[in-house]
């Protein structure tokens, strides 16, 4: 009898991820920006999967909340994941590459999207304080 031999499946997903968290420390609060854009390659045989991340531009900025534009105050504090169309995850890279301080404050044309929001800062110090 023949054996049916398994013929791997590929596939590929975009994502553009973002964050916003803000810390105390010493007195003084921060803002701390995250952004990136990567690829995810899977490849599926039979049961087995694996997946490689590629990543194409990533951005981190730390700002002094008193330095901080309101734009950026306003901004959730949180992590957002974004399912992208290849399309957009170029024009995205293409953006990144001129004005990548721009990025942390926009909403793509998604396919999916999942936030996760963080503790307001000062809820996270009372809960240290209350310890």
């Amino acid at each position: 009898m023949a054996q049916k031999q398994l013929v791997p499946q590929k596939s590929v997903t975009y994502y553009f991820l973002k964050s916003k968290d803000v810390q105390m420390e010493n007195g003084l609060t921060s803002i701390t920006l995250f952004a990136r854009l990567e690829r995810e390659i899977t490849c599926f045989t039979g049961r087995k999967k694996q997946t490689q991340v590629e990543t194409f531009w990533v951005e981190i900025d730390e700002i002094e909340m008193e330095h901080a534009t309101e734009k950026v105050k306003a901004l959730p504090t949180c992590m957002e994941k974004y399912e992208v169309s290849e399309q957009v995850f170029r024009h995205l890279l293409q953006l990144s590459n001129r004005c990548p301080n721009e990025l942390v404050g926009i909403i793509p044309y998604y396919v999916k999207a999942n936030r996760e929001m963080f503790l307001p800062w000062q809820e996270l110090e009372q809960s240290w304080q209350n310890r």
